[in-house]
């Protein structure tokens, strides 16, 4: 079943019950209304014929009445007070011996009667009028009750249909727009309009879409970028393995370009498996204070005989309490992965600055710098590998995307600026942790029992 048809059956079934329940309550309390307006004309009835009983009593006011009313469908009768009493229920002739009034219904001979009831200078004065009059009261009240019904709900039928196929539109649209994206189409965005709700399906569902073309685009260059950087090795490797085999290239020789091509692919593939790990939910990194500064030192030691190879000084300075929280083994391999990346955008000569704060690691280069454009995407993968400066090669390409994972993944962040012409400053943050001061005063405090 349709979402259009369950609105509409559920929309007109809800307005049908409550018609029903409508039309049955005011049928009875139109019934009751017409029966308490019945009694109380037969009590103004009974109090007349009263009075004419008082004002002439030698006349057959009886007979006289009586005939009259009977020719609208009343009876009257004038009874002893003990006749009364055996002709009325219990509760009427106990109203008429004390408030010498009663009225109500009362059954004679199987048929049901409306009474009125008055007692007067020693004689009661009962007034009959049967039930099955009333029906004839209150039917056309009835029926134009269930006309007003019919008519309500042929109307709310009308808006219930207009209702379900405004809002099943929408998402109608919303699906076919889906069955569309999921067979690999680009469908068009979406109308923003109809109720709230809808319209907040429609723009996450635009919003869906347009993320999803994004990822696919930047999957198919990632995608374009890893063959290419798995070409180049795997071309090396085979060039220098055919040249090896003709005996063009010495063994020695062409094994050294063999090794360091196997090595470059060996960690790209590393990188890859990492970028993978850290996309993955069950990933976690320990939380636990690490000193910042020692650190930089193991990432000078790591890295200066590459800086040397290259003419580029690499020094670091770490200010007092440079402490942080973290994995220490992921801190130093984001650290690494940003030296690696200004060893490549330092010209020769120049110098790579590694400096550690609290909570905060700076690297620093004098490399051309940024454009303004291309700071919100350096973390990108293969972004920055392509302008290294003087062709230099170091790292695959996919450091800074993976600085940047890990930074999350910690409960840090990545960050860059950059002057065009001066240099660019890498800055991997991350929650401070307590200065040592201060842990040394709380680990010399005495502890209570």
């Amino acid at each position: 079943m349709t979402l259009r048809s369950r609105l509409f059956l559920g929309i007109v079934g809800t307005v049908v019950v409550s018609l029903v329940v409508t039309v049955v309550a005011g049928a009875l309390l139109t019934r009751r209304s017409l029966e308490t307006t019945a009694l109380g004309s037969l009590e103004r009835q009974v109090d007349l014929i009263a009075t004419q009983r008082r004002e002439a009593p030698a006349r057959d006011v009886q007979s006289e009445l009586g005939r009259f009313l009977a020719t609208d469908e009343q009876r009257l009768a004038i009874l002893t007070p003990a006749q009364a009493a055996l002709l009325l229920p219990d509760a009427g002739a106990a109203s008429l011996a004390r408030a010498a009034r009663a009225s109500g219904k009362v059954s004679v001979r199987g048929t049901e009667f409306l009474y009125a009831a008055r007692r007067s200078e020693g004689e009661a004065i009962v007034l009959l009028r049967p039930a099955a009059r009333q029906a004839a009261d209150w039917t056309p009240f009835v029926l134009g009750l269930a006309l007003a019904g019919l008519v309500g709900a042929a109307l709310a039928g009308l808006v219930a249909l207009a209702l379900a196929r405004a809002v099943s539109r929408p998402v109608a649209r919303v699906s076919e727009a889906s069955r569309a994206l999921a067979a690999g189409e680009h469908p068009e965005p979406l109308p923003v309009d109809g109720p709230r709700e809808v319209a907040t399906l429609a723009t996450s569902f635009n919003h869906l879409s347009a993320e999803l073309e994004q990822a696919q685009d930047a999957e198919r260059a990632f995608l374009l970028s890893v063959s290419h950087e798995l070409k180049t090795p795997l071309t090396a490797i085979r060039g220098h393995a055919e040249a090896l085999e003709d005996g063009v290239l010495e063994p020695d020789a062409a094994g050294l370009v063999i090794e360091r091509e196997a090595r470059r692919l060996e960690r790209l593939v590393g990188d890859l498996l990492d970028l993978a790990r850290l996309r993955r939910r069950s990933f976690t990194a320990r939380a636990e204070p690490v000193d910042l500064g020692e650190l930089a030192v193991l990432a000078v030691q790591r890295h200066e005989t590459a800086a040397r190879s290259y003419g580029v000084g690499l020094e670091t300075l770490a200010e007092p309490d440079a402490r942080a929280v973290g994995d220490p083994d992921r801190i130093l391999q984001a650290l690494s992965n940003l030296v690696e990346n200004a060893l490549r955008s330092t010209p020769a000569g120049g110098t790579v600055r590694i400096l550690a704060g609290p909570g905060r690691l700076d690297v620093v280069d004098d490399g051309p710098g940024l454009a303004e454009a291309d700071l919100p995407r350096a973390f990108e993968r293969f972004y920055l590998y392509d302008r290294a400066q003087d062709g230099r090669r170091v790292g695959t390409g996919l450091g800074l995307a993976i600085v940047r994972e890990l930074a999350v993944a910690m409960g840090g962040e990545a960050l860059v600026r950059s002057t065009p012409g001066v240099g660019s400053t890498f800055s991997l943050v991350l929650p401070a942790g307590a200065p040592a001061s201060r842990r040394r005063s709380a680990e010399a405090s005495p502890r209570l029992p």
